[in-house]
C-alpha cells in the first residue's frame, strides 16, 4: 500500500462484521478508529448510501420510521437500533448519522468490507435494505448486482467521500465471512463479483487499495479449525492472523513499534499478582507508569484514562 497508516491517524471501517471486529481490535490497541456508524453492512449499495448520507448529514424523521415485531426501526439501519420508543430509536439513528459525518470528514482512512453481491429491495418504495429487520421476504425483490454494477456503485460512492474529504485513503476488502443462506455455489459467486467490482474501482479511482482478507481465509487458513462452530464466520485465531496481515501491509514501521509497546503495557494492566502489596509489585506499577508517561508524551490525542487511574491506584 503506498501510504501507511499510523497512530497519528484517524480511521473509519465500514461494512460487514468483520469490519466491526477488525475495528474493535485497532480500539483496544489505541488507534483512533470507528466502526459501523449505523452497524453492519453487507452489500455495495447499502455501504454507499450509508457514507453518501453520512456525508450530507442527512437526518431520518419520525415519517422515516416503521413498527414490527414491537420495535421502531429504519431499513437505513442495523437492528441493533431498533427500540420500543420511537423518540428513542430515532435520537440513537440521527445520533449515529452525527458521529459517521465527523467520522467520515476527519477520516484519514477509511476501510469497506463488502460481504455480499445480493441486495433486498422493498418492492413498495424501492429502497434497499441495510437490515431486513425479519420483515417477511414476500415484501423484497432480492436482486444480484452483476460486477458492472457494483462497480458503479463503488466509483459513484469513492466520488461522493471525496467531495467531502478529498485526502482521504480507501481500501477495500472482501469479507471471509461465508454467506450460506445462497448456499455453496451462491456465496462463491457472490464474493466473485465482489473481488471483480473491486479490481474495477481500483483501476478507474487513485488513492484507492485492496487488502485479501478474503483471500487469506480461502488460501493460507482454508482448514475448518481456522472457523468458529457455525463455519461460516472465521475463528479468534483466524481474526487474529487477518488483521496481523493487515498491519503487517498497511501500518508504518512506527506504527508496528509503538503498537508492541502499547501491548505490552496493556498486558501489564491486565496482569493480576498474587500478592499486590509486595515492594517488587510496586516498583513493576512505577515501571509501567514510566512507560505510560512516554507513550503519553509522544501520543498526546490518545485516550489513557483508564490506564492512568489503573497504575495510579496501587
Amino acid at each position: 500500500m503506498p501510504c501507511k497508516l499510523g497512530y497519528e491517524h484517524k480511521m473509519l471501517l465500514v461494512g460487514s462484521c468483520f469490519a466491526e471486529r477488525f475495528a474493535a481490535r485497532l480500539q483496544s490497541l489505541k488507534f483512533a478508529a470507528m466502526g459501523n456508524p449505523f452497524g453492519v453492512l453487507y452489500n455495495p449499495v447499502s455501504v454507499a448510501q450509508s457514507l453518501l448520507r453520512m456525508g450530507e448529514k442527512r437526518l431520518l424523521a419520525a415519517s422515516d420510521l416503521r413498527y414490527g415485531q414491537g420495535l421502531w426501526f429504519s431499513y437505513t439501519h442495523h437492528s441493533r437500533f431498533a427500540h420500543p420508543d420511537k423518540e428513542e430509536c430515532l435520537r440513537r439513528m440521527n445520533e449515529s448519522i452525527f458521529r459517521g459525518a465527523w467520522g467520515l470528514r476527519t477520516a484519514d482512512f477509511l476501510v469497506v468490507t463488502l460481504g455480499t453481491s445480493w441486495t433486498y429491495k422493498l418492492k413498495e418504495t424501492g429502497e434497499v435494505a441495510t437490515c431486513c429487520h425479519k420483515t417477511p421476504d414476500k415484501e423484497f425483490e432480492r436482486i444480484f448486482l452483476s460486477p458492472d454494477k457494483s462497480a458503479a456503485v463503488l466509483c459513484d460512492m469513492v466520488r461522493s467521500v471525496r467531495s467531502k474529504n478529498p485526502n482521504v485513503h480507501i481500501i477495500f476488502t472482501v469479507s471471509p465471512i461465508r454467506h450460506w443462506k445462497e448456499g455453496a455455489h451462491g456465496n462463491q459467486l457472490s464474493k466473485a463479483a465482489l473481488l471483480l467490482a473491486v479490481e474495477q474501482t481500483l483501476q478507474k479511482t487513485e488513492n484507492t487499495a485492496y487488502f485479501p482478507a478474503y483471500e487469506i481465509m480461502q488460501d493460507e487458513l482454508r482448514d475448518y479449525r481456522f472457523y468458529a462452530s457455525d463455519m461460516l464466520h472465521p475463528s479468534e485465531v483466524a481474526v487474529e492472523y487477518i488483521c496481523q496481515k493487515f498491519e503487517q501491509a498497511a501500518f508504518s514501521d512506527s506504527a508496528m513499534r509503538t503498537m508492541e509497546e502499547v501491548k505490552r503495557l496493556l498486558a501489564a494492566k491486565a496482569h493480576r499478582p498474587f500478592n499486590a502489596n509486595t515492594p517488587e509489585y510496586r516498583n513493576f506499577l512505577k515501571a509501567q507508569q514510566q512507560n505510560l508517561s512516554q507513550l503519553k508524551q509522544r501520543l498526546p490525542h490518545l485516550d489513557w484514562e483508564d490506564e492512568e487511574a489503573f497504575f495510579a491506584k496501587y
